[in-house]
This record gives structure tokens, C-alpha cells and sequence, in this order.
């Protein structure tokens, strides 16, 4: 197939790259009729269809034309679905990026517009792989994508979450005391699981909420400041309910001094717990449905050993969940450098969730999309466009997975380079499964004032059939009429 210009003249793709990479998406040439390259000879199959289907808003007006058969310049048929060899042989005899002839058994005033000679675009079904528009404007799309959670059909709730104290000072020295008063959490829950109340200092799980979680890790990083000239120590716990679950002594430096005088004081002592954090995991027996009907409850307290002893900052987190919530994904998806490379990166959070399947996305699905049924995951000769805009689709050349690449990002080469100006959060990612030869797909529009598909039938020619093909055609179809194979339309 030769490759339209790409749309940024600034690409640095090659033209035979590009046809190499094609021709090796759509697989090798080896059907019935011998090794024989498509282009050195006449192709002696036509297809048999009925109806035809517009193909957006993947592939921008374009229409799918149904294939029923395949026959040869004998009459023999045979089905494209069931048969192996024949989708070899419809795919040898109809190229993409060459021309067919549609004959239609009773062209009308709708469907006339699809007889006659047009570029065929792809074979197979259309099948979208992730996509985020909702119409045909700039700005028309989602701004988080859902994924189904690493337990299929189980759903994880997001139960991570962390809120910060800004500081305060020792009190009830020689005693334990709660942390409470923090700021506004950063980060919630999902209130179907957990909550925290910043005001009384808890992390309170609803025990029947939890879904198929199996553990969290509880965490608490903490800055102490210490004005006194030796050094104290500091105690952390963490509890559940009444229980001390985890536990941890810190010594805090005492005063700086200068090098001359004892009273030259240079600034406080402070240590800050980063490097070594107060960590607990807890499993689904601590957390999980309690048989008395009571929902375990986490707070951290502080005990201080003197008054000299100050908290600037201290950090309460639930971390590493497991198995791993359902995790919405937000925008950015995609960077590309500005426009200035043929790369196109996933985001961290995307690149996380490929081969995860994406969940329901209800604005694309009005849009008209069809639903995802496939994982994410992305092949050379899938094709990612951005905006409604077929000037801004490109071929994926090259793939990159996560599991591959020294930052664990998703990386695509495209055929061109795209614009600045390009939003990329609008897009949809697709590819046409040769493996399932149900369409030919024309470069023609098909006709609005239809339905989406469009019941009559005829049959498709390659542009340069055998003699013997054009010679037997119409005893053929007179043949394959009486077999009801095609049968006459009534408009």
C-alpha cells in the first residue's frame, strides 16, 4: 500500500519503511494461487456481500460493505469466517491501498453512491482498542478512563489515602497523645470503604465495604524539632481500636552549637522519619468484616519525653493495597515532545494499566463507539488519531511496551509527526482485525440517510480480474442466484 503524504512535512519516516511495516501487519502471501506477488498478476476471486455499514467514529467517512463469500473464476465459494485459505485469498486478491469495483444487485437513490470503483482501506473488523472522544469537536472528550481492576469482575475499592498535620507542639508530656486536628486530607478514600476524619485523628474502614481487598500497608513519616542541648528520643505507635499494631522509638539530636562557646547556638536538632518510616501491613482477618459488627478504627499517637520536643510535620498514609483498586486514569494520556518527534508516550498512570481491559466510558458509547472488549494493548498497523479529524490520524510503526522500556512507560512511532496544536487527550486508538475478515472497507461515505447498516447485496471485483473470471461472471452469478447465495433486491 502506498501511504498518503504524511500530514506534517516535517516527518522523517521513509516511504518503503512505511509499506514494509504495512505489508508485514497484514501478514504474508501464500493462499491458494502460489507465492506470486499480488502485483504481478490478476486476481480471479470476487466477493459476495450484503449490506454495508458506516464505519465512524473510528475510521471517519468510510463504509464497511458486509462479505458474505468468496468466489473464484470456477464458481467454487467458500467463506472468508471459516476458512483460512480464503481470507488468504481475499486479502492477496483484494490489496489494501488498490482500487474495487462495486456492482450492487439494484442500485438506488441511497445506496447508488457505493457502486462504482473505490480504494479499498482495510479488510477485517473494525475493533477499538481505548478512546476518550465524546463528538466532533476540539474539546469533545473524557477526561478520566476507567480500567477493570487486576480481579476481574470483583470490584476494588480504593481504600490508599493520606492526610498531613502541619505541626504542633509537645503536650501531655510523659504520657501518649493522639494526633488529631490534621489539615483536609489530600487524598480520600472511597467512601464505600473507608474514611478518615481529620478532626478526631482516624482512619476508620467500613469492614463490609472492603470488596476483595487483601491488605494495606499502613505508613507515618514525621519531622521533630528538638531545642533542648542533648539528645531525647521520641516514641510513635500506631493502633487499631484499643491494640498497638506498630511501634517505634526516634532519638532527636539536641541543639547545634558553634565550634567556640557551648551557648553559640547554631539551630534546633531535628530528625526527620523519612528513611525510616513507622510501617504496618494489615491483612483482610484485621480489617475485614468484624463478627461483633464493630469497623476497626487507626489512629497514631506520640509520646514525649520532655516539652523541648516539637512536631513540624507528620504524615498518616494507607499505601499499597493489594490487590490493586480500580484506578481511574486522568489526563494527560499522551505527550510527544512538543510536536518535535515521531514518539508518542502513555502517561505513567496508562502505561500502568496496559493489557488491563477499560472500563464502560457512557459519553463515548453515546458518541457512537463501539464497546471494548479487548485489552489495551497497542500493534504495529493499529492507528491512533486525535481529535475528529482524519488530517490527525497516524500509523503506529513501532511498540514499545512498559515491561520493555527502562522507565516502564508505553512508547508508539508514529508515521508523522502531529502538530502542537493537536489536543492529545482527545483520541481514539483502533485497529482492524485481519483475522476476521468481515468488511472490505471502501474509501466512500456512506449515505446519512440510512441506518447504520444498510440491507441489499452484490458483489465486489478486484480492478484487474483474469479473462476467465470476467468471461464466466455473469453465469456465475445467475448460477449463485439460483443457489440463493445472492438473492434479488426488492428496492
Amino acid at each position: 500500500m502506498a501511504l498518503p503524504p504524511p500530514s506534517n512535512p516535517q516527518s522523517q519516516v521513509n516511504a518503503s519503511i512505511e509499506q514494509q511495516q504495512l505489508n508485514n501487519f497484514l501478514g504474508p502471501v501464500n493462499g491458494a494461487l502460489g507465492g506470486l506477488p499480488v502485483a504481478e498478476r490478476n486476481q480471479s476471486y470476487f466477493a459476495v456481500f450484503i449490506g454495508t455499514g458506516g464505519t465512524g467514529p473510528e475510521i471517519i467517512d468510510q463504509t464497511a460493505v458486509f462479505i458474505t463469500y468468496l468466489v473464484d473464476e470456477n464458481g467454487n465459494v467458500s467463506k472468508p469466517s471459516e476458512d483460512y485459505d480464503s481470507l488468504y485469498n481475499l486479502i492477496q486478491n483484494f490489496e489494501v491501498g488498490k482500487n474495487a469495483i462495486v456492482r450492487n444487485d439494484a442500485p438506488t437513490a441511497l445506496n447508488g453512491n457505493i457502486a462504482g470503483n473505490h480504494l479499498i482501506t482495510a479488510i477485517g473488523r473494525q475493533q477499538p482498542i481505548l478512546y476518550t472522544q465524546t463528538g466532533s469537536s476540539e474539546g469533545a472528550n473524557v477526561i478520566t478512563l476507567d480500567f477493570f481492576s487486576e480481579v476481574n469482575d470483583v470490584d476494588i475499592p480504593r481504600m490508599e489515602g493520606n492526610m498531613v498535620h502541619g505541626g504542633f507542639n509537645s503536650t501531655n508530656v510523659g504520657d501518649w497523645n493522639v494526633v488529631d486536628n490534621y489539615n483536609t486530607p489530600n487524598s480520600d478514600p472511597d467512601v464505600t470503604a473507608a474514611n478518615y476524619n481529620s478532626v478526631e485523628g482516624t482512619y476508620t474502614v467500613n469492614s463490609a465495604g472492603i470488596g476483595a481487598t487483601q491488605n494495606l500497608t499502613f505508613k507515618v513519616t514525621a519531622q521533630f524539632q528538638n531545642d533542648y542541648y542533648a539528645s531525647i528520643p521520641v516514641l510513635l505507635r500506631i493502633k487499631r481500636d484499643a491494640t498497638v499494631i506498630a511501634a517505634a522509638t526516634y532519638v532527636v539530636p539536641g541543639l547545634n552549637f558553634g565550634p567556640d562557646a557551648i551557648g553559640d547556638t547554631v539551630g534546633f536538632g531535628f530528625l526527620n522519619t523519612g528513611a525510616n518510616p513507622l510501617e504496618i501491613i494489615q491483612t483482610s482477618a484485621d480489617f475485614g468484616n468484624d463478627p461483633i459488627g464493630n469497623d476497626p478504627v487507626y489512629t497514631v499517637d506520640v509520646y514525649f519525653y520532655l516539652d523541648s520536643i516539637d512536631v513540624t510535620f507528620l504524615q498518616f498514609e494507607v499505601i499499597n493495597q493489594n490487590p490493586s483498586p480500580t484506578q481511574p486514569v486522568v489526563t494527560s494520556f499522551w505527550q510527544n515532545n512538543s510536536g518535535n518527534n515521531l514518539w508518542l508516550t502513555a502517561s505513567n498512570d496508562l502505561s500502568i494499566n496496559y493489557n488491563s481491559v477499560p472500563g464502560p466510558t457512557q459519553e463515548c458509547l453515546d458518541f457512537n463507539f463501539s464497546p471494548i472488549e479487548t485489552p489495551f494493548n497497542v500493534q504495529v498497523g493499529d492507528r491512533i488519531r486525535f481529535e475528529y479529524n482524519p488530517n490527525t490520524e497516524y500509523l503506529v510503526y513501532e511498540v514499545i511496551e512498559p515491561p520493555s522500556d527502562n522507565e516502564g512507560l508505553l512508547r508508539l512511532r508514529l508515521n508523522a509527526l502531529i502538530p502542537h496544536s493537536v489536543n492529545l487527550d482527545n483520541f481514539v486508538l483502533h485497529r482492524v482485525n485481519t483475522n476476521d475478515p468481515a468488511y472490505i472497507i471502501l474509501d466512500v461515505m456512506k449515505n446519512d440517510l440510512v441506518g447504520d447498516i444498510q440491507n441489499f447485496n452484490g458483489v465486489i471485483l478486484p480492478e484487474y480480474p483474469t479473462k476467465r473470471l470476467k468471461d464466466n461472471l455473469d453465469n456465475i452469478i445467475i448460477d449463485l442466484k439460483s443457489r440463493g447465495i445472492i438473492t434479488d433486491n426488492e428496492n
